[in-house]
């Protein structure tokens, strides 16, 4: 997507903010590498010890914060939860330009099995950087303070300001702690630019515009426990049927039954024209059944799945809710037992979908900036924005209004894995494609 009717900014003064990025490249390199040696695992993450990992996030921004202002930055803390703050860096504008915000979050998944290093001791090798978040997403961060610096060093004042959010809570759906909470403080940009992994092997710093809508939710079945050797009086005729006892198990497979056929109508009824036929689902994750504890002897009186959801933009977390439990109700008042022991659901966290015009203006800055940079690498331009393969943060700028595009240097599929990198090339890419969309949009 090329627009000629955009502002073109001075060749001139392009030309010396790149040499400054090409000057600095080795010191964001330093940067990444400072940033992945603290453990900012999100303490909320499951399976980890919350003490244990409280405060990280707060120190990589403090770090984080320290080479902002060496770049000319005024930072601000906004504090999301005890021990864990957020980081608002702002160079500020000379007045009457349009703010740009790169939104980053700090916090990491935690280390998997796998690693063939020391995940918070990154390792370089010629075109990669190993260790835990360069890619999800740390890498960002440093791109970022990148672009900074080059502003800083050419002595450039733009007309709007230009934000650093570099936020927790990101990785476990807490964005109330995270970029809300920054939100809430006063820090709303014009525009948002959201350096998330999107670079794959079909083409780097790939824009996405828009992303899938998730619910995470639990579904409890009841049963009546009794003697697993009456089986056949329960469910054989000449029993005594749901008196003698109820399996959950057996309930909760009709449960199931009944979430695939909502599922499989999906397909047919969850439509958006980015995504392709059938790209939202119903997903189960996790099943239990049993009497209280583990064991075979004794019908299960209780079974709860766990799923996660996915749905298009333009419908909403609470219409997606009523569905499923309208449907969920309605195959279950089939159920004589059912219907007298309704499914207990649990809803349990939302990500709304993300989804902002992808003719508008702010749109058309973006893919121009990323077109241009990504010529010098030799990867393909696009036409167009596509759908982001995960969902970010960038639903809750643009549910405030805010138009929110995802564009980043890291690779979605070495994300949350061991030996997690990030193709060091792409860093000062990625802040080139800052500093043009900055240039076309503060004005």
């Amino acid at each position: 997507m090329t627009d000629t009717s955009l502002a073109e900014p001075d060749a001139d003064l392009l030309a010396r903010l790149d040499l400054a990025v090409a000057e600095h490249a080795e010191s964001a390199e330093t940067l990444l590498v400072d940033l992945v040696a603290i453990s900012s695992v999100n303490p909320l993450q499951p399976g980890v010890s919350a003490e244990e990992h409280l405060g990280g996030e707060s120190a990589a921004n403090a770090l984080l914060a320290e080479w902002m202002s060496r770049a000319g930055a005024e930072n601000h803390t906004v504090t999301g939860d005890r021990g864990r703050d957020n980081l608002v860096a702002v160079l500020p504008g000379s007045g009457g330009g349009r703010s740009l915000a790169v939104n980053g979050h700090i916090d990491t998944v935690a280390s998997q099995d796998g690693w063939r290093t020391d995940p918070w001791t990154a390792v370089r090798t010629e075109n990669r950087i190993y260790g835990l978040g360069t890619t999800d997403m740390k890498a960002a961060h440093a791109a970022t303070w990148l672009a900074f610096r080059a502003l800083s060093d050419v002595g450039i004042q733009l007309a709007g300001d230009l934000h650093l959010h570099s936020v927790i809570g990101e990785e476990t759906m807490s964005h109330e702690l995270g970029t809300t909470a920054v939100l809430e403080a006063g820090f709303v940009p014009d525009a948002v630019l959201i350096p998330e992994p999107t670079s794959y092997d079909d083409g780097a710093l790939q824009v996405a515009n828009t992303a899938a809508g998730n619910y995470l939710f639990s579904m409890t079945v009841r049963g009546r426990s009794t003697h697993w050797a009456s089986r056949n009086l329960a469910i054989r005729a000449g029993g005594g049927g749901d008196a003698v006892g109820v399996n959950a198990i057996d309930k909760a497979f009709y449960i199931y039954s009944a979430m695939r056929q909502l599922e499989e109508q999906w397909a047919f009824t969850k439509r958006h024209p980015q995504f392709a036929p059938g790209a939202f689902i119903i997903h189960p994750g996790v099943l239990h059944a049993d009497v209280g504890f583990p064991a075979a002897p004794y019908f299960p009186d209780r079974a709860r799945f766990d799923y996660l959801l996915s749905f298009p933009p333009g419908d909403t977390s609470e219409a997606i809710r009523a569905e499923v439990e309208g449907h969920i109700n309605a195959a279950a008042a089939l159920d004589p037992w059912l219907a007298a022991h309704p499914i207990e659901f649990d809803w349990i966290d939302t990500w709304p979908p993300a989804y902002t015009d992808p003719q508008g203006d702010f749109s058309r800055v973006v893919m121009a900036a990323r077109n241009e940079v990504v010529a010098g690498l030799g990867a393909p331009a696009m036409d167009a924005p596509r759908p982001n393969g995960a969902q970010s943060d960038a639903s809750f700028y643009e549910a405030r209004g805010v138009p929110a595009l995802v564009c980043g240097p890291g690779n979605l599929q070495s994300a949350h894995a061991a030996n997690e990198f990030v193709d060091r090339r792409l860093i000062p890419a990625t802040a080139r494609m800052i500093l043009k969309t900055a240039l076309r949009w503060s004005t």
